[in-house]
């Protein structure tokens, strides 16, 4: 049985959920009030956990040739330049890909759009907003705003993948979004610089209380994500001078780069009540928001949209009955309150907020023990596979 489905958000979330849902054979529609996918600087790093999903999809392949595989990863000790490397070899044998996926989250989105061009039951609007919602029991209709003018659509079933601002929640839903604001500013910085020559991980966390960091290879071509946090108090103004005098101290004395893109964000943990109502459920960071200290955002993100894919999907074909939508609902927000907010908290805290002392000693010496010992390394990096739901 083909239904239409009408999804909110054209960020990679709402299109990897238009794409599982249009290879079902369904009829969708994408909406989103931007005029294109946002290229600012955002997620990066993709778990071992989703790269089957990605595979299931046919898109693996050509996500890898936009970014690259990697196995290694680094704890950094600012203070005094250690490097504490743990690495993902160790889940060989245990995972189907023993590895993450460096990617950017524009470059995702844009190879999500051109495998959508192959589906005619598939429309992509950017540009056009979703200004009002209802519910009618057996259909869904939604009023759209674009270019001065205002239609209504009618779909069977609305999918808020609209981001942490979702009118979906809002506005359609009414829900509340339980939880904190960090009183942290976020600022992303893509670079032009070889941090290879100076022994770098692909992905490396630096400790330090003032010039703790994310620091990620985008791509083979020596461009790099450098990311800090600032107080949210300080003014706008001047953050580009400010991002340049921290890396200044942040990056090894007397490295060159050359600065793309400079982008601040503010840091969350908040859920909403239900992800699910009716006919209108929500997926991504319309449900739920985390600080992306780890990677855990967009990939808790994705496994919603694969979740949603196959529960739908189950309804709309009569496998399953009103429940698989509830189980659903129960079983994404617990994920998140349970395993992604907690362990992207302890993230955050591990690298941003631990001072000196014994705290952070009992830290780096547990740090240390995790990359002597490959068993304790293995129960640590297989924690994403927790982030599935199982049917």
């Amino acid at each position: 049985m083909t239904k239409h489905i009408i999804i909110a958000g054209g960020g990679p979330t709402g299109l990897l959920t238009a794409l599982g849902l249009a290879q079902q054979g369904h009829r969708v529609t994408v909406l989103d009030a931007e005029d294109k996918p946002s290229d600012s600087p955002r997620a990066l790093v993709y778990h071992c956990s989703v790269l089957p999903h990605l595979r299931d999809l046919g898109i693996l392949d050509d996500c890898v040739e936009a970014g690259f595989l990697r196995q290694d990863h680094a704890w950094r000790i600012y203070e005094t330049g250690e490097m504490i490397r743990w690495n993902l070899s160790c889940l060989e044998g245990v995972v189907e890909f023993p590895y993450s996926l460096n990617l950017g989250q524009d470059k995702l989105a844009r190879v999500v759009l051109e495998h959508l061009k192959k589906h005619s039951n598939v429309t992509v609007r950017y540009g056009a907003a979703v200004v009002g919602g209802t519910d009618h029991g057996s259909n869904v209709t939604v009023q759209v705003a674009s270019r001065g003018e205002q239609e209504e659509i009618e779909g069977d079933w609305l999918v808020g993948a609209d981001g942490a601002g979702s009118f979906v929640r809002r506005q359609v839903l009414k829900m509340q979004f339980f939880g904190v604001t960090w009183p942290e500013r976020y600022v992303a910085t893509n670079l032009r610089i070889d941090l290879d020559a100076l022994g770098f991980s692909n992905t490396t966390m630096q400790v330090d209380p003032v010039y703790g960091s994310v620091i990620c290879k985008i791509d083979p071509n020596h461009r790099w994500r450098v990311t800090f946090v600032e107080n949210a108090d300080v003014p706008m103004e001047g953050l580009e001078q400010r991002a340049h005098q921290m890396l200044a101290k942040l990056l090894p004395p007397g490295v060159q780069y050359e600065m793309e893109a400079c982008s601040p964000y503010r840091m969350h943990q908040r859920v909403a009540d239900r992800m699910r109502h009716g006919r209108i459920l929500l997926v991504g960071d319309a449900a739920h928001v985390t600080n992306p200290t780890g990677g855990l955002g967009l990939t808790g993100g994705m496994f919603d949209s694969f979740a949603l894919v196959e529960a739908l999907g189950r309804v709309i074909d009569g496998r399953a009955g009103d429940e698989m939508l509830e189980f659903y609902d129960r079983d994404r927000r617990q994920k998140f309150v349970e395993l992604v907010s907690p362990r992207a908290t302890q993230n955050l805290q591990a690298l941003y907020h631990l001072l000196p002392g014994q705290q952070r000693d009992q830290w780096i010496e547990r740090a240390r023990a995790i990359a002597a010992d490959r068993d304790q390394m293995r129960q640590v990096l297989v924690f994403h596979e927790q982030m599935r739901t199982v049917f």
